[in-house]
């Protein structure tokens, strides 16, 4: 392992006595004094800022997406000599709060390994398996292993997968991440086994350098005495003694007064009520206790989730509940939370915010639990429910004592939320029930249910408890008698729309009852045709399979390498902007964003903010030296800040700037906006349409052929409408951007996908010329699209702080500013009318493309992409229909596949419905309409390589796609309430280069013959650093370790275009190619003088010493006369097969096989990499991602983690197969090549379509075999509701 010696101050090192008492905390084995930093100040910023441990990184600072992970040591509190080890979210836990843990050690990547020491065999393999894209999570990911390796060092695949329920990636779709840790199971597949980790790593002390088994760390880790601070407005109490809390309590009644063990409440309500006084229970011994006794297990209130989760699966046989529970604990929050957060904190959370849907609370008050409350003088004990009512000032919540289960008692619990892992639940559910056999019959002595998710005051059932009672359950009379009840009394409030549809709530409530009752009755009563109900959908171990070829002979191309730069991502040493170390006199801004979407600013008051702790300036509209506008000429103009005019909730109205990013943002929100001329604002796009709000340049139509005609003439015509919604791009890094004066102008570090348009919005925003503001571009943490245009925003508020007050400056998004202020990828609706033959065959097709642009149509996509509307279906006859519309929404933006993804799944929608309507197969009517090699496409461009018809045959043949129809129809057959789907999707994606212009310089230094390139792309993750590395290294003939790419600027690649459309990877690579062929054509003379064989490192040095150029310069452009004609067409066939609970519309991929051309793959590693992870994302958006917004105000509602839900590692296919079509070199891309980082995601909709056929089995059930539009995205209340579940359906 490898100590981090970072300091900030010297003195936090020494341990010398003092008078004053000191606190101190040990972060990698080095002591550190924390008595003058406020207590609350999370570790993260800690650690990052203060201690200068950049490996740790932050995004969301709601314990959600992991980034931030680190792992946390401490003596068990209740048994002498043994060592607590958890990963912990560093985002939220504050420092005060690990002054009470003994000798605790808190361990960062840091303390694992680097490139100098040695890397750790997690980071290692997360590098080597290519589980690091852009590398921002990575560190997350292995401080999160190297938490479970310390716990288990031999775990399971089943705790490997298990494990990272917190952790998000939205870069490579999960799986080599998930392979990388299984190397390390002792069960995991052959194919990814690496030797399983030796427990003497795992376990060396970061000071000793030497094991230290199980026993502590040397050193007072800790504080002292009772009263820790009494400072920063608060007082942070660590008391050891009931007695000691009680009196610290009674001597501070009248202030607001918080208990701390973990501290997560504050990652739900960030607004909560302000504390002045803080007391860590953690010290005191006796809230530490469990036993289990003659009636049940009794839990202190300092037991963590996690703790009570295992505690209940050691006692599991004491009671079945025990591990129902404990399964159902499972489900809340992530490990890292889980590790942190009591189940005593979530009931107080519950206790002061009505509307927070307690799990802790239905299951406890389910389960018959009994809470013990202590105050000073006595205890009293009640139900769960009861506690609610409890004036709980001056008192404690002491333990909770949870029954064993009587004979014939029988409990389950249920919990339905929007993402399979790491989400609250929409409806949770417990039941317990005291049943009477008799003779056959099973009678009903006494029921608990208990709901949550319905209503703030709704908990139990309590009129279909007492109708239950006595009753036979074995009759359907009794189901469904309880079932009418219960439909009356459960009245779900529908006031909240962040939560599902009341329709929804209710029907689930109905239904996770009917699964129990079924429960109740198992097998022996329940009909196999029903039995589905009882059980939820089963996950099994995630797996995939990548399948490619590659030429040895040609290597490093076409070699499956890492990635370069992945071993500083795994070991977090790859700095990103926001780990740069700050000048001493640097500054940080934030932007104060409007409430209302419609109106104009009458008056801002900064007053308050200006005078601040922390504060330097706030910048207003009329502050701007130059242009107001972040997006140069030709561009409309979009305001930096409003100068009036507010055209969306969330549009920047002032820039706060402070000397810290937590002083910034405590501006903000000192800030009063008062507005005028208030109008309601056009949110929606039906609301657009209707009020006919369109953009006067929506673009052209597109008329091939006579499409109305060959529409009235067909012998079948179709009408209907279907939508796909937003989504937010979710880059790790959010957008961020530092700019240094400097004597000749700006140096800006943006995090941006396009310098050049940067470094002309920063110029014009300053009043100064482009020359004077060098940007640079080093990596990026994610960008999928999002830092193309908008970066722009952030590098102008940055830019202005720097240039106006002459000092450093950098402008961060935090993530909530991030989602309200910047758009997401266009939403559209789309109506069509499509004539057809009776064997599905196309004859005309008219689409109207409704595409929401927001507040600018800047980045209008809607008549762009018209290329991929006919995906890869031949008709003759088409009208292609753009309309822009505008409302008040942030203007929206590029996202991965723009325009392809909308285009092609509404042509695969209209297929889908062709075949519903003739009652054909969708997979043979696809067939029916492809394209053969020589067509023209509605553009009027030829096919001549198309394979498409080839590649589908090959690929159902190769999955076994009729078999395993045969197989889905008889599941479906036998089962009601669980059915399954399988759909095919082809592609044609067209890669055009005409908008691609990069500058490529090769250098060869004549001292050793090293190689340096610049190109005009940026590095996010895709790998194009590492392919221009090859291609260079392959050009050259020499060793990839010789080369080096350096970071991207606009002084060496000056009036590069943007990064983005899946080309510039390969352009640069055609740039750096050229390059290299020049540099060889100048070296051939030397060469030849030269004998044969001559080292490389030899040839360099004669044509330096020859006075040849060992520079070269390729400017990458294409033809402009071909604007729009493709270059070459890729070609693919995806098959996703899905299963459904039909009463809750929870579900799951349990398979998707992808067969994609890449021509000649120059790195088939990377290219997997990225037809996984767009793929992973494309599911996000059309399964599981929904904006939200407020229809009064236009606000986003769901901006951050908790409520909205990418893709999580559960969330991937179960089986996930890719292959790389073989033999297939593209004699149009550069070395055979074919992109691969945004076509995938265009064949994503397969999964939503096989979701689709499963809704339509559950339809045919209640003789509804209609046809039905399904839009993205598809959540699970919309997939239950398409279902027609009605309870008047439920049998035994």
């Amino acid at each position: 392992m490898e100590i981090a010696m970072f300091h900030r101050h010297s003195a936090n090192e020494r341990e010398k006595s003092t008078d004053e008492p000191r606190h101190q905390i040990r972060v990698n084995g080095v002591l550190r004094d924390v008595t003058k930093i406020d207590p609350r100040t999370p570790l993260a910023p800690y650690l990052h800022f203060m201690l200068l441990l950049h490996g740790t990184k932050t995004m969301c600072f709601e314990s959600s997406c992991g980034s931030c992970a680190v792992v946390l040591e401490y003596d068990d509190p209740v048994k002498p000599g043994k060592r607590i080890v958890k990963s912990v979210n560093s985002c939220l836990y504050p420092i005060g709060a690990l002054l009470s843990l003994k000798n605790h050690q808190l361990l960062t990547i840091e303390a694992l390994g680097s490139l100098k020491k040695g890397l750790h065999p997690i980071q290692k393999r997360l590098a080597d398996y290519n589980g690091s894209q852009c590398g921002f999570c990575s560190p997350g990911f292995v401080m999160q292993m190297f938490g479970l390796l310390k716990n288990s060092p031999t775990p399971s695949v089943q705790e490997v997968e298990d494990n990272f329920d917190g952790n998000i990636c939205r870069c490579t779709g999960y799986r080599p991440i998930l392979d990388a840790m299984k190397s390390f199971a002792k069960d995991s597949d052959a194919r990814l086994k690496g030797s399983l980790i030796d427990i003497e790593d795992l376990m060396i002390c970061p000071k000793t350098k030497r094991p230290c088994g199980q026993t502590s760390c040397p050193g007072p880790g800790q504080g002292s005495g009772i009263l820790l601070y009494d400072d920063f407005g608060i007082k942070w109490y660590q008391p050891e003694s009931l007695d000691q809390l009680y009196d610290i309590i009674q001597k501070n009644l009248r202030e607001h007064t918080k208990l701390v063990n973990g501290d997560t409440t504050k990652g739900i309500y960030k607004g909560s009520q302000y504390f002045k006084i803080l007391i860590d229970v953690k010290g005191i011994h006796d809230l530490h206790k469990v036993t289990m006794g003659p009636t049940g297990l009794k839990v202190s209130s300092n037991v963590t989730l996690s703790s009570l989760i295992d505690y209940l699966k050691e006692y599991s046989d004491q009671s079945p509940s025990y591990d129902i529970i404990a399964c159902h604990l499972l489900k809340i929050g992530n490990v890292q939370v889980r590790n942190i957060a009591g189940w005593a904190g979530n009931l107080m959370m519950k206790w002061y915010y009505r509307e927070f849907n307690s799990e802790i609370l239905v299951i406890f008050e389910a389960a018959g639990a009994k809470l013990t409350i202590g105050y000073k003088g006595g205890k009293k004990i009640c139900t769960p429910l009861q506690f609610l009512d409890i004036n709980m000032k001056g008192k404690v919540l002491l333990d909770v004592e949870i029954p064993k289960l009587k004979e014939n008692e029988m409990m389950n619990s249920y919990k339905v939320m929007p993402q399979t892992q790491n989400s609250q639940s929409y409806v949770c559910a417990a039941f317990r029930v005291q049943l009477k056999p008799w003779f056959g019959i099973k009678s009903v002595e006494s029921i608990s249910m208990i709901y949550g998710g319905i209503s703030d005051n709704f908990i139990h059932a309590s009129n279909t408890e007492k109708y239950l009672q006595g009753k036979d359950i074995t009759s359907d009379e009794t189901l469904q008698g309880a079932l009418a009840i219960l439909a009356k009394e459960v009245i779900p409030d529908d006031s909240d729309p962040l939560v599902a549809r009341a329709e929804y709530r209710q029907s689930l409530a109905l239904g996770l009852f009917y699964k129990f009752f079924l429960f109740l009755l198992g097998e022996r009563y329940v009909s196999p045709y029903n039995r589905s109900a009882i059980y939820s959908l089963n996950r099994p171990i995630s797996s995939g399979k990548q399948t490619f070829s590659s030429k040895p002979e040609d290597y490093p191309l076409t070699e499956p390498m890492p990635k370069l730069g992945a071993y500083k991502q795994t070991t977090g040493e790859l700095l990103y902007i926001n780990d740069i170390f700050p000048r001493h006199n640097e500054l940080f801004s934030a932007f104060c964003l409007s409430k209302v979407g419609n109106a104009t600013i009458s008056h801002i008051d900064i007053s308050v903010a200006e005078r601040w702790f922390g504060a330097v300036k706030v910048i207003l509209a009329k502050d701007i030296p130059g242009s107001n506008t972040f997006m140069p000429p030709p561009f409309e103009v979009e305001e930096i800040l409003s100068s009036g005019p507010v055209l969306y909730a969330g549009q920047p109205i002032a820039l706060c700037i402070g000397v810290s990013q937590h002083f910034a943002l405590e501006m903000v929100e000192e800030i009063k906006v008062t507005y005028k001329d208030e109008k309601p604002p056009i949110v929606t796009l039906d609301d657009a349409i209707e009020q006919k709000s369109f953009y006067p340049l929506s673009g052209k139509e597109l008329v091939v052929g006579d499409p109305e005609d060959a529409i009235s003439e067909s012998l079948h015509q179709i009408e209907g409408e279907v939508r796909a919604g937003e989504q937010y791009h979710f880059h790790m890094e959010t957008q961020i951007c530092r700019c240094v004066p400097t004597e000749d102008g700006l140096d800006v570090q943006a995090s941006c996908q396009w310098l050049d348009l940067a470094q002309q919005a920063v110029a014009g925003a300053c009043g100064i010329p482009a020359t004077d503001v060098n940007v640079k571009a080093n990596h990026l943490g994610g960008g999928f699209g999002a830092k193309v245009t908008r970066a722009n925003l952030v590098a102008c508020g940055a830019a202005l702080a720097a240039h106006l007050l002459n000092r450093p400056a950098q402008c961060i998004m935090d993530l909530a500013t991030n989602m309200k202020a910047i758009g997401k990828r266009h939403g559209y609706i789309f109506k069509y009318k499509v004539g057809f033959n009776d064997d599905g065959t196309l004859n005309g097709v008219i689409i109207t493309y409704y595409c929401d642009n927001g507040s600018s149509a800047n980045d209008n996509e809607v008549s762009a992409f018209f290329a991929f509307s006919d995906n890869a279906y031949k008709c003759e006859n088409w009208k292609l229909i753009p309309v822009a519309l505008k409302t008040n929404r942030a203007a929206h933006t590029w996202c991965r596949s723009p325009g392809s993804v909308p285009n092609i799944f509404v042509i695969e929608t209209i297929l889908e419905h062709v075949a519903k309507f003739l009652n054909l197969d969708p997979i043979a009517v696809k067939e029916k309409n492809l394209y053969c090699q020589g067509d023209i496409t509605p553009l009027g461009f030829n096919l001549p390589y198309c394979s498409i018809r080839d590649l589908y045959t090959t690929q159902l043949q190769e999955v076994n796609v009729a078999e395993r129809l045969q197989a889905i129809n008889k599941f479906n057959a036998d089962n009601r309430w669980k059915k399954k789907g399988l759909a095919v999707v082809p592609l044609k994606y067209s890669l055009d280069w005409t908008e691609g212009f990069y500058l490529c310089t090769v250098s060869i230094f004549g001292s050793d013959g090293s190689v340096m390139i610049t190109h005009g792309g940026v590095e996010i993750g895709q790998g194009i650093n590492t392919k221009v590395a090859q291609v260079c290294a392959y050009v050259l003939g020499i060793p990839v370790d010789l080369i080096s790419v350096k970071a991207t600027t606009t002084t060496t690649s000056p009036n590069s275009g943007t990064t983005g459309r899946s080309i510039t990877s390969e352009l640069n690579c055609l740039g750096v190619k050229n390059c290299c062929e020049i540099l060889k054509k100048r070296m051939d003379p030397v060469k030849n003088i030269l004998p044969p064989g001559t080292p490389w490192k030899d040839l360099v040095a004669a044509c330096f010493k020859a006075k040849v150029n060992l520079t070269g310069q390729y400017w990458v452009s294409c033809d402009p006369s071909n604007v729009g004609v493709p270059q070459y067409n890729s070609y693919g066939v995806t098959v996703a097969e899905a299963e459904l609970d039909v009463l809750t519309g929870e579900n799951q991929i349990n398979q998707v096989d992808i067969l994609f051309d890449c021509g000649e793959s120059l790195n088939p590693s990377i290219d997997i990499g990225q037809i996984e992870g767009a793929f992973v994302m494309g599911m996000g958006y059309w399964l599981m991602e929904k904006m939200i917004y407020d229809l009064k105000t236009g606000e986003v509602l769901n901006a951050g983690t908790l409520d909205y839900k990418p893709p999580f590692s559960k969330s991937i296919p179960i089986k996930f197969n890719i292959e790389l079509l073989k033999n297939a070199p593209n004699p149009m891309g550069v070395l055979r090549s074919k992109a691969s980082s945004e076509p995938p995601q265009c064949m994503s909709c397969a999964t939503l379509f096989a979701v689709k056929h499963a809704i339509e089995a559950a339809r045919q059930d209640v003789w509804n075999d209609s046809y039905f539009p399904l839009s993205g995205p598809a959540i699970v209340d919309e997939i239950q509701t398409k279902c027609l579940v009605d309870y008047k359906n439920f049998s035994i």
